[in-house]
């Protein structure tokens, strides 16, 4: 497209003309011709001003403003190693120079010390239409190698010679554009081979990060200073990342390294920095600190951002976005000790860009701009986010199933919360952590190029078809992320049940079937449901392809689905609610009817029906263990064999690093029926 449009257009006047990489200092003038004459001189202007060490170009003229030639003096130096000379005694008539001034072009590095030039690019060669080294093209075909708005391009040929040396009519050459040579409007009609290079500002060349505090480990009394990397870091451990991007290093007393006049053996980030005696004149080196630039990750502990909030309004006294207020009105959304605040206006401008006096912006306290010490009156309005501890950022909690509600046939897919509970009650919390959507397929929602309207955990997740360039939504489902207290709710889990096996065209363990067939035994609304082979395997290691697994519906495993032509044979249990597990039965009596000082702890109920007849259930519906001093088993750290409604409880000495399980204690609950007498029925 631009290639095309340059053929057609002339190029600008502007884009037509070079752009030097540098800048031209103030004008200088530090003599007056009384004496011997005018003298410009480097070194008289580097007495009283900054001024680069190796200026690029020089420019002198009257302090009239009068160009040198117009004068008529014989001028001894004009040149960018020495400055300007104009000596009386050289001149025929007067015997006085006219008074002069001098200003210098410095390279882009001293105009602009914080920044960074790129790497030099040859995209394209003269052999079409001409050379065409454009900042598009450059992006597309290097991405992330230039920034997006260079401050200056230099060019040359390829050979290092410069465009000027080449005469060659340059159409564009534009640090926003690039570099283009057309061949069509060359006296020789043909372009040279030129390549480019970029200036980019300060946060494009220096990779987020931070620096180190300062370590000084040695001192030169010995064969000389040896701040090494690998010595910091065994004796800072944690203080320096493994890869530094860059080292510093000063005297102890702050002076700079070039300052001391030392051979510095070794100053790498890889490596650190070592001075040795035996190779400086003065026979010993100077005492040397140290520190290091690591990547963002080592300086940033691990975490997450909160989202952005707008609170208030500066319409009353201020916006007051304070961490007290926020707490108080998103409950659960922020840490209670953030390490870190952003701010920015509510367009998304930065603090700076406003010019406003912020009056407190901490992670501990929030953001405050009050209008009455602006000099406009009024505050802009401002949200603010909060960087968060990687524990508040993985809550403990779970997520809950998948959900798909809606189909994009209508006006689109809404998988919102308000619909999602009214049709999936229990089924999600009230004030979900986290949504997380996909297509119905499993792809990503970035994948489909879809706008989305919607997706929060507020509102739930929304795309309307009137949104997108193609006539429909994909066909999405969500699921929620819940507070840990939603994921334990108080409740049973029921036995393990095996309806079905998979010979005829699956393994179809239903929570339907199940109900009519175990009546009683399942509760109409489970919360959880857990699924595992008949041999006590988990449903991943068997890589079978599940058609339904979910509380509401049960487990399906389709052979028609399986690459290899078969399923697993599944057993399914579900987790009913409290209220399920209390009005269907009782807890039987404590029962420890073995010690762990043979080959463990066995309490099965094959052998408790046994020694303790009538005192148990045929099908018990839970199973509770815990020492017989009453701690519970997770707390032991034993590694137990079975513990289940039907088989009872084992812990084998042999599975232990302890060498001898702990002394438990078991009881069950049984079903309504056993627990009152029987003339009552």
């Amino acid at each position: 497209m631009l290639e095309q449009t340059l053929e057609r257009e002339p190029p600008l006047e502007q884009e037509q003309q070079a752009i030097y990489p540098g800048c031209w200092t103030s004008w200088f003038d530090t003599d007056n011709p009384t004496a011997t004459g005018d003298w410009e001189t480097l070194f008289a202007i580097r007495q009283r001003f900054k001024i680069c060490e190796k200026p690029l170009q020089i420019e002198v003229q009257t302090t009239a403003g009068g160009s040198v030639a117009s004068t008529g003096d014989v001028i001894s130096v004009s040149d960018t190693t020495t400055g300007f000379v104009c000596e009386n005694k050289k001149q025929n008539k007067t015997r006085m120079c006219s008074d002069y001034r001098v200003r210098f072009m410095c390279p882009v590095e001293f105009c602009h010390p914080k920044g960074c030039w790129t790497d030099w690019f040859n995209r394209d060669h003269p052999s079409g239409t001409g050379d065409w080294e454009t900042l598009e093209h450059l992006h597309n075909e290097h991405p992330g190698k230039i920034c997006e708005n260079p401050l200056f391009l230099e060019a040359q040929t390829t050979t290092g010679g410069s465009v000027a040396s080449t005469g060659d009519v340059i159409s564009i050459n534009s640090p926003s554009i690039g570099f283009v040579c057309i061949n069509d409007v060359q006296t020789s009609g043909t372009c040279e081979n030129y390549k480019v290079r970029f200036y980019c500002p300060e946060e494009f060349c220096v990779p987020k990060g931070c620096w180190t505090d300062w370590f000084d480990r040695d001192n030169p009394s010995g064969t000389g200073d040896w701040e090494t990397l690998e010595h910091l870091h065994n004796e800072h451990p944690g203080k320096i990342c493994e890869n530094p991007l860059f080292l510093e290093a000063q005297t102890t007393t702050g002076g700079s390294v070039a300052s001391t006049g030392d051979v510095i053996s070794i100053n790498s980030p890889s490596s650190g920095f070592v001075c040795i005696n035996d190779v400086q004149t003065s026979g010993t080196c100077e005492d040397y600190k140290v520190r290091f630039y690591c990547p963002e990750e080592f300086c940033v502990p691990k975490g997450c951002w909160t989202d952005w909030f707008d609170r208030d309004n500066p319409s009353g006294t201020g916006d007051w976005e304070t961490l007290e207020h926020l707490h108080n009105e998103h409950p659960g959304k922020i840490c209670e000790n953030p390490l870190f605040l952003e701010a920015q206006t509510t367009t998304g401008g930065s603090v700076a860009s406003t010019g406003d006096v912020i009056s407190i912006n901490s992670p501990s306290s929030g953001f405050v701009c009050i209008n009455d010490v602006q000099t406009s009156g009024t505050c802009e309005d401002y949200q603010v986010r909060f960087y968060c501890p990687e524990e508040f950022c993985v809550p403990k909690g779970c997520w809950t199933d998948w959900f798909d509600r809606d189909n994009p046939s209508g006006t689109g897919d809404w998988e919102t919360l308000e619909h999602l509970y009214i049709e999936y009650p229990g089924k999600i919390c009230e004030t979900p952590l986290q949504i997380e959507v996909q297509t119905t397929s499993g792809n990503s929602v970035a994948s489909t190029g879809d706008v989305i309207a919607v997706s929060d955990t507020s509102t739930g997740f929304g795309c309307k078809n009137s949104d997108q360039s193609t006539p429909f939504c994909a066909d999405y489902k969500v699921r929620f992320f819940c507070p840990e207290e939603f994921c334990q709710p108080k409740g049973c889990w029921t036995k393990w049940f095996d309806r079905d096996n998979p010979g005829g065209t699956g393994d179809w363990e239903l929570l339907s079937n199940l109900i009519d067939e175990n009546p009683g035994k399942v509760c109409e609304s489970p919360l959880q449901i857990e699924a595992r082979t008949t041999s006590g395997n988990s449903v991943t290691s068997t890589g079978d392809v599940i058609a339904v697994f979910d509380s509401s519906n049960g487990f399906v495993c389709k052979i028609s689905d399986q690459s290899g032509g078969y399923c697993d044979d599944y057993e399914v249990r579900f987790f009913c609610p409290e209220d399920f597990c209390k009005n269907k039965g009782c807890w039987t009596d404590w029962f420890d009817r073995d010690n762990p000082s043979g080959t463990g702890d066995w309490e099965t109920l094959e052998h408790l029906y046994i020694e303790y007849p009538g005192k148990i259930c045929e099908t018990p519906l839970q199973i509770e263990v815990q020492t017989t001093s009453g701690n519970s088993v997770a707390s032991t750290g034993d590694v137990i064999a079975v513990a289940d409604t039907n088989n009872g409880f084992a812990c084998r000495n042999m599975d232990q690093t302890g060498s001898m399980c702990h002394d438990y204690k078991v009881r069950f609950r049984c079903p309504l029926k056993f627990c009152i007498p029987k003339e009552i029925f």
